[in-house]
């Protein structure tokens, strides 16, 4: 893990999807703010209360889901919390989280102890951040949850975090730390926090890829016009024909007479209406998972005004989940319209250019020739099939009928980070057509756009054109061009936009 001076200060009131993403993938230190302490400290000794009264309180004195109704002795309750987190713990055949996504959840987990609602320990925030700023991070699986509380993945962490030497020599767990270590979304609001941060970007990229395709196709910029824009009442279609008329500045595309058609195809002539529609679906989900990251789904709460516990309905996930479902949607629109652009890019009834962008009409070469659209068009079909609700998903009748509805968070998250890796892919696909439509149309540099010429300096000297079927052609190294960020930000700062749409 690379680290640096600046450090990310936990005070479980403002911490955002940004900086939950760069703290898990390592680039920055976590600090816990002393305010924090002090609000958990206060929790901690209600809870103690609790236990030397004996009062009836959910998952302190009682058992947890189905059996509730037992109750547990507190002179056994610290022998209770450590078996209830390893028997919560089964593992899971199946792919694990990656290592960034465990830390991101550690994150969320102190951040919502530093609310002070939990009941937890200021040892048990002590070993968290520790752990986070440790560079091992252990082996989870990525199933398990039904998105009402990510119940095993959260209790192997949790498992793994107990059993660190310091949390043993603190004589952790206490009285209901196990429960507010595994009774939360802890796994579902990382991964989505992580998956947000791509998407913003990745949504920059199909920007850039729309505006290559536009120049390429020597498509009718009158659709991103200030004036086509005015006529309607939608800030995220403005803003990206905004970003769009950025990306183009200085083409040659603008003068008078350099559109092939009057009207072209609706995959280009929309691209502003959906992507802007996208932007504010992103904006939206942005706005949640915030809030969400920031708040306590912890059951149950310790409520310093009553001096008591608090059972309720915090972890549910529907809001997570109606975030995520309509944040697929709208990439898959988006890969919808670029999978259409690929095809019209290389048809030449609209590109008055050979067949597939060979250099010439022939059996040989081309875009075609190398199966780049058959790969575009089965990315899309998977986008499609992923990009399907998951809230309304029947969850069945769970621990004896007391849990009879889940909202299916942590898959509505999965088939959303699915969506983005694909997404990758299809707006690498576009860019490359687009910047071989318009090798094939001889354009010089000079004749390109503002933000599409660090894309053409870099990503079109990587294409094999007139090598087509010379060696196998691996789009890998561009794909990872594109995501690595450098080539984003240099196309964005050159048109002198950012990521951030900013709605």
């Amino acid at each position: 893990m690379t680290r640096h001076q600046a450090s990310l200060v936990i005070t479980g009131h403002d911490l955002d999807f940004r900086s939950l993403a760069k703290a898990a993938a390592g680039a920055l230190p976590v600090a816990i703010a002393p305010s924090a302490f002090t609000a958990v400290g206060e929790a901690r000794a209600i809870v103690e209360t609790i236990l030397k009264e004996n009062r009836p309180a959910y998952g302190i004195t009682t058992g947890v889901g189905s059996q509730k109704d037992f109750a547990v002795d507190p002179a056994t309750a610290a022998s209770y919390n450590a078996r209830l987190v390893a028997a919560h713990a089964t593992r899971v055949p199946g792919p694990l989280l990656p290592a960034e996504a465990v830390r991101g959840a550690l994150i969320f987990l102190v951040n919502q102890f530093a609310n002070g609602l939990s009941g937890v320990s200021p040892e048990l925030v002590e070993v968290i951040a520790a752990a986070i700023n440790g560079t091992e991070m252990p082996e989870i699986d990525g199933s398990g949850s039904v998105g009402a509380s990510d119940l095993v993945p959260n209790a192997q962490l949790a498992h793994w975090l107990l059993n660190h030497p310091q949390a043993k020599q603190l004589g952790l767990p206490k009285p209901k730390e196990t429960l507010s270590l595994i009774n939360n979304n802890a796994v579902s609001l990382a991964q989505g926090a992580m998956a947000l941060a791509s998407a913003e970007r990745l949504l920059a990229a199909f920007d850039l890829a729309a505006a290559a395709a536009l120049e390429g196709f020597r498509g009718n910029l009158g659709a991103i016009s200030e004036a086509a824009n005015r006529a309607h009442k939608r800030p995220g279609q403005h803003r990206t024909a905004q970003r769009l008329r950025h990306l183009l500045a200085d083409s040659r595309l603008w003068k008078q007479g350099e559109a092939r058609l009057l009207q072209d195809p609706l995959s280009f002539r929309c691209v502003s209406q959906v992507h802007g529609a996208a932007a504010e679906v992103f904006a939206s989900a942005a706005r949640i998972w915030n809030s969400e990251l920031n708040s306590v789904n912890d059951n149950p709460i310790i409520d310093r005004e009553t001096a008591g516990a608090v059972s309720n309905g915090n972890m549910d996930t529907t809001r997570l989940t109606l975030a995520a479902d309509h944040l697929r949607q709208a990439l898959g629109k988006i890969c919808d319209l670029a999978g259409e652009r690929v095809h019209k890019q290389q048809w030449p009834a609209f590109t008055g250019l050979p067949t597939g962008l060979a250099e010439e009409g022939g059996a040989v070469g081309g875009v075609q020739f190398l199966n780049l659209g058959h790969i575009t068009a089965s990315l899309v079909t998977s986008v499609k099939i992923w990009a399907r609700p998951s809230l309304l998903n029947s969850v069945g009748q769970v621990a004896d009928g007391v849990e009879d509805t889940a909202s299916h968070a942590l898959h509505a998250v999965h088939d959303l980070i699915r969506v983005i890796d694909a997404g990758w892919k299809i707006a690498g696909l576009e860019l490359m057509i687009a910047l071989w439509a318009m090798k094939r149309r001889r354009l010089d540099m000079t004749d390109l756009g503002r933000g599409i010429r660090p894309a053409m300096d870099i990503l079109g000297e990587m294409l094999p054109i007139g090598r087509e079927g010379d060696a196998i052609f691996d789009i890998a190294p561009l794909i990872a061009e594109l995501q690595s960020g450098e080539l984003l930000d240099r196309v964005l700062t050159q048109a002198g936009e950012r990521t951030d749409l900013g709605l």
